[in-house]
């Protein structure tokens, strides 16, 4: 399994495939609290990135691949701030 549980942190570890998907959802939906922590990770299905989306998670860690960790985490990083900026925007309204 390329994904493990410990201490409310869930790690991501070398290739992590859409079998991975069901299990993060379920997790990330009864767990909203996680940290989610991809250092180990040497490549990340696009259904997990998206479940990282829909959740928001705290996200730890690099990618070991190059593509993931200069491509895509940069961005969700960037998403992930925009939409706490906007939730906390429209709880104040």
């Amino acid at each position: 399994m390329t994904m493990s549980f410990s201490d409310g942190v869930i790690n991501l570890s070398g290739k992590c495939g859409i079998d991975e998907a069901e299990a993060l959802v379920s997790y990330l939906s009864s767990h909203p609290e996680t940290v989610v922590d991809v250092a180990a990770a040497t490549e990340i299905h696009t259904a997990l990135w998206q479940a990282l989306m829909m959740f928001r998670p705290t996200v730890s860690g690099s990618p070991i691949s190059n593509s993931a960790a200069a491509d895509l985490l940069p961005c969700l990083l960037d998403f992930l701030k925009q939409r706490s900026k906007a939730t906390a925007t429209n709880l104040r309204s």
